[in-house]
């Protein structure tokens, strides 16, 4: 039986890293997948890595940060998925690139909040919405090990906010049958970790030895959105290769 028959389920940030292993391990288990990037031709690949496991993605077109897209996005998701079972709260930035470039330091707070904090925040809330109706449903938000630790930079201050976010939440949806809980990844093998294929995973200065995979990460997720992770309320499970 796989664990995640049946269930309607959302991933932000899906075009790559861990977002695009998250919904590969959801198909995988049997969920429907909607995928969500910023234009729909970053989401090409990961549409058809679904297509190749035998599930046909919904693709929609949403840039987190706009605040305003949210609720709309959720209730296209629900209408083309015929529910909306699970929301991963997936994108995220570490800083500036070259689509989004940051010009200053008040540019870096700003566009960093949006999308890591702002944005998800009214992605939980257009969700919420939803599952609380139904008296259902599973919200799970990536964090990172950084929201553990006290940093003066925008990155990390997002992370802990969205931990806190995260726990607080939970407890307020709790009564209304919905979860909410979460990932706190460290150092993964991905592009906005800074990592390219081909490069070597070795960390020396990790327990483990190298940096984490994708896969590892969405293993974690699969648990999360399934019946075994039932009890799980607010806690943000830190899956960091023992990074100190």
């Amino acid at each position: 039986m796989k664990r995640l028959s049946g269930l309607k389920t959302v991933v932000t940030g899906a075009s790559k890293g861990i977002g695009r292993a998250i919904a590969l391990a959801y198909a995988a288990e049997g969920a429907e997948v909607a995928v969500t990037a910023r234009t729909s031709a970053a989401l090409d690949e990961v549409v058809a890595a679904l297509a190749a496991q035998g599930c046909t993605a919904v693709r929609l077109v949403w840039d987190i940060a706009a605040v305003s897209e949210a609720e709309a996005c959720l209730a296209e998701a629900k209408r083309r998925l015929g529910g909306l079972d699970v929301l991963v709260n997936n994108a995220g930035v570490i800083r500036g690139n070259a689509e989004h470039p940051v010009a200053d330091a008040e540019a870096l707070w700003d566009y960093t909040m949006d999308v890591n904090l702002k944005g998800l925040y009214f992605a939980c809330q257009g969700a919420a919405q939803v599952m609380q109706a139904q008296k259902h449903g599973v919200i799970i938000n990536l964090a990172s090990d950084a929201g553990f630790r006290g940093a003066p930079n925008p990155y990390c201050i997002s992370k802990w906010g969205v931990v806190g976010f995260t726990r607080g939440l939970a407890q307020q949806l709790a009564p209304h049958g919905v979860r909410v809980c979460g990932i706190a990844p460290g150092p993964v093998a991905t592009e906005m970790m800074g990592w390219q294929p081909g490069q070597s995973m070795t960390s020396p200065g990790l327990p483990l030895g190298r940096y984490a995979l994708p896969e590892e990460v969405a293993r974690v997720a699969v648990f999360l959105a399934s019946a075994d992770a039932v009890a799980v309320y607010g806690e943000s499970i830190v899956l960091n290769s023992g990074n100190p």
